[in-house]
């Protein structure tokens, strides 16, 4: 059962990480696009978000809390403490920033008309923020995901002991 387990969890960070990378490299192909493959893109990049990567972000997170539970060894190890605390950032960050921050980029473009404000700078609602703007702010977002992803990686990999010895480790 452990074994499955570490391999659902691998398979999912492997999911979750490539997903968020296709995304930035589809997020940084848009620029020289017209409005309908500009369009393409984005429901592209929203499906991704909706159907790939939030599901593999909640398998990650809870696969990896049961890891824990399976392996009572781990439950003293300062690291998967720490990478616990780096992957629930990931999942909040996840959840109250980027995932909604790609769904008002796909509202605001809406389809092949919005897509060209854009590229015609057409009249827009002053009460929202420009789409460059926020697209901006999704792709900084994504990097930010990328990053916690790398750190909760490193941290498994490397596993620092993290602080002082207990008097049960000097024994």
């Amino acid at each position: 059962m452990r074994n499955a387990l570490l391999w659902i969890h691998l398979a999912s960070v492997a999911v979750f990480a490539g997903a968020t990378v296709l995304m930035l490299v589809q997020m940084a192909s848009f620029t020289p696009m017209s409005p309908e493959s500009f369009a393409a893109v984005r429901e592209t990049v929203s499906t991704g978000a909706r159907d790939v990567v939030l599901p593999a972000l909640l398998v990650m997170v809870a696969s990896g809390m049961l890891l824990v539970v399976a392996r009572p060894m781990l439950i003293e190890a300062r690291w998967v403490w720490a990478k616990a605390a780096v992957g629930l950032a990931l999942a909040a960050f996840v959840l109250l920033h980027a995932y909604p921050t790609t769904r008002q980029v796909s509202a605001m473009v809406g389809g092949v008309a919005a897509a060209s404000v854009l590229q015609q700078g057409a009249p827009r609602d002053a009460s929202q923020p420009p789409l460059e703007v926020v697209l901006v702010r999704e792709e900084r977002g994504q990097w930010i995901v990328l990053a916690l992803a790398a750190l909760a990686a490193a941290l498994a990999v490397w596993r620092p002991r993290l602080g002082r010895r207990s008097d049960a480790e000097h024994g």
